[in-house]
């Protein structure tokens, strides 16, 4: 396949899968149970995931591949368990994480354009980016830099303003909601940094993977938590009580007026989501491909077009998903959320076994990073497991 992934591309690819829908529905949920201490929180939550993401770009520099989520588990650990794993996770998916990210995407853009309808939306948003992730891998990777570029141009007008209208009296007692308080705070938080997995799908197609893959995610992964950093001072400095309450349109109709509150309202949430849901249409076929050219599946369900799509497994993906709308309609948004979270955690347990094996195997030992090489590195697969 093609090779047309640089570096600034799985930077753009990371942080669209990322910084989703998350950060605006679960630090308002967080803020109730920790208060402040959600601040302190997202460093807790980054720490993990940022164990988890590390394993899996070692992965991925040592063996880039397409459909990796499936093949490094298989490979490397269990056949069986990485195919159960990759079901499970693009089930999720495909009945879980596009219908919920399309409904709660029309669901924001109802509340900057109330006479629209959230269903008829839904599945045209989904229309649109199968239609641009038709038209080839670098065209969705140039929709995705431009709208995570205009997404960080929200994040500044919700936060440059918004530094200069915190209350210091907001921002004391980080701990006074207890150890436990917080603790369920990073917990949930830890859902904000999941996404940037989704990359060893590509790992086949990333020029230089060896070195792209593994700093992409470090730098990703940091801009993401100062973001969220700088978002939540900002929320609960300026908007302690509305918080309790409200969400961050709310905090931000308190020192954004006209023009720049749209912006704000509609490059924050509707942007953070849709660079999801293209996001996701980048990666989602690539397991799948990797089972056609295995003969797991029908040689034909991975026939690519000449801009290098596989539009057979693109186009059912976009019909299962429309179809998973269609069935179960707004009122499924509890229902999408199970599937999506579900899908997220059981194809992570597979690629953290496999991760072991670069020590054991003098071969993979040879091609893997120097850190694989060091004493201590049998640490890192153990916590991420």
């Amino acid at each position: 396949m093609k090779k047309p992934l640089k570096f600034w591309d799985l930077v753009a690819l990371e942080i669209g899968m990322t910084i989703g829908a998350g950060i605006f529905v679960y630090m308002p949920i967080a803020y109730k149970s920790a208060g402040v201490g959600t601040i302190v929180a997202f460093i807790f939550a980054f720490l993990p995931m940022a164990i988890i993401m590390i394993n899996v770009m070692l992965l991925g520099s040592t063996l880039p591949t397409t459909g990796g989520t499936f093949k490094y588990g298989a490979f490397l650990f269990s056949p069986k368990v990485a195919f159960l794993g990759l079901w499970a996770y693009l089930f999720g998916a495909f009945v879980g994480l596009f219908p919920l990210n399309a409904l709660a995407l029309a669901s924001y853009m109802k509340g900057i354009w109330d006479g629209i309808s959230v269903l008829p939306v839904a599945l045209i948003i989904l229309a649109f980016f199968f239609v641009v992730n038709l038209l080839g891998l670098k065209m969705a990777s140039i929709v995705e830099i431009v709208f995570v570029a205009l997404l960080f141009v929200a994040i500044a007008i919700y936060t440059v303003p918004g530094m200069s209208k915190i209350d210091s009296r907001n921002l004391e007692g980080l701990f006074s909601k207890g150890l436990g308080s917080m603790v369920y705070a990073s917990a949930l938080l830890t859902f904000t940094f999941a996404g940037s997995n989704a990359v060893i799908e590509l790992g086949g197609e990333v020029e230089n993977p060896r070195r792209n893959l593994p700093l992409s995610v470090l730098l990703s992964l940091s801009i993401v938590l100062v973001c969220y950093l700088l978002m939540a001072i900002v929320s609960f400095g300026v908007g302690k009580e509305i918080m309790i309450n409200g969400n961050l349109n709310d905090v931000a109709s308190n020192y954004l007026n006209g023009f720049l509150f749209y912006v704000f309202a509609f490059g924050g949430p509707i942007l953070a989501i849709a660079t999801t849901i293209n996001a996701t249409y980048m990666w989602g076929t690539r397991s799948l491909l990797a089972l056609c050219r295995l003969r797991v599946f029908p040689s034909k369900l991975g026939l690519v077009n000449r801009r290098g799509t596989p539009w057979v497994l693109l186009t059912i993906i976009w019909l299962l998903s429309s179809i998973m709308l269609l069935s179960v309609g707004e009122s499924g948004l509890n229902l999408f959320a199970a599937f999506a979270s579900i899908g997220g955690i059981a194809v992570i347990v597979p690629t953290m076994f496999a991760v072991f094996r670069l020590k054991k195997s003098e071969t993979l030992r040879k091609m893997a990073p120097a850190i694989v090489r060091r004493k201590l590195f049998i640490f890192i697969p153990i916590l991420g497991v």
